[in-house]
């Protein structure tokens, strides 16, 4: 990978994101339920989730003089934060409504149709910083780090690869992709970056994903603009983070 300021336009908008998804599976892969095996094995998330933070932002800011956001005018950025909260409300109510029907799941015998809309319960397993509950300092210090991942190096990271670099790509597959106006509409895209988005994330979540990709795609080619998107993504994200510290439910994290 090229750690010049001034990569392929390829490297600086996908770089991040794959970085961000090997730290992942490096997560993973180091991850085991074994009792008395260190934290760090056993909570693999609570190291991971901090480097990525860390280590994709850092190459965001490095390569910024790379991106463009299009147009940043209040109207357009209102409308993806408006378009970002309907769209959380939307994906987090399958959560809602198992906890109002008073659902008790047996994790082997989850029905298919529940976990297809999301109507399980989300308690776990997921980020959970109630580990650190003892520690006061450490607790907080692992909530502010959470909610920057997911507040803005997700939403950077994510965007500049789903709704610039790869709906770019696929939208005009003739053309260098930076060269292609940013929220140009293409069915082709949309019918490519949609279903790819709903598969980065677990199976109870990739209806409320189809739906949520969706709205941010219509403020993509709404507004022209990536930052907009950044906003929606952000914005989302946020209120999904209030939530699950209200009601606990770790695994939406």
């Amino acid at each position: 990978m090229n750690l010049t300021r001034t990569p392929s336009p390829a490297v600086a908008h996908a770089g991040p994101f794959l970085v961000f998804m090997a730290l992942m599976a490096v997560s993973g892969f180091v991850k085991t339920d074994i009792a008395g095996n260190p934290w760090w094995r056993m909570h693999p998330e609570q190291w991971a989730y901090p480097l990525q933070t860390a280590v994709c932002l850092g190459l965001v800011a490095w390569w910024w003089p790379s991106y463009k956001f299009g147009p940043i005018r209040s109207r357009g950025m209102a409308f993806g934060a408006l378009i970002g909260a309907v769209g959380i409300a939307v994906w987090l109510f399958p959560s809602w409504l198992h906890g109002q029907l008073g659902i008790v799941d047996d994790p082997e015998h989850i029905p298919w149709y529940r976990t297809a809309v999301g109507v399980v319960s989300r308690a776990e397993p997921g980020f959970d910083p109630m580990i650190w509950k003892d520690s006061p300092g450490v607790f907080w210090t692992v909530i502010v780090v959470r909610f920057l991942r997911m507040t803005v190096a997700v939403a950077f990271l994510e965007e500049l690869f789903w709704r610039s670099f790869l709906w770019r790509t696929v939208a005009d597959p003739y053309r260098d992709f930076h060269k292609v106006p940013i929220g140009q509409f293409s069915a082709r895209a949309l019918a490519a970056t949609v279903p790819l988005f709903a598969l980065a994330h677990t199976p109870p979540d990739y209806l409320a994903a189809i739906f949520w990709a969706l709205g941010v795609s219509w403020v993509l080619v709404k507004t022209k603009s990536l930052g907009a998107c950044v906003l929606c993504h952000a914005v989302s994200n946020f209120l999904l983070g209030v939530y699950i510290m209200r009601t606990g439910q770790w695994g939406l994290w």
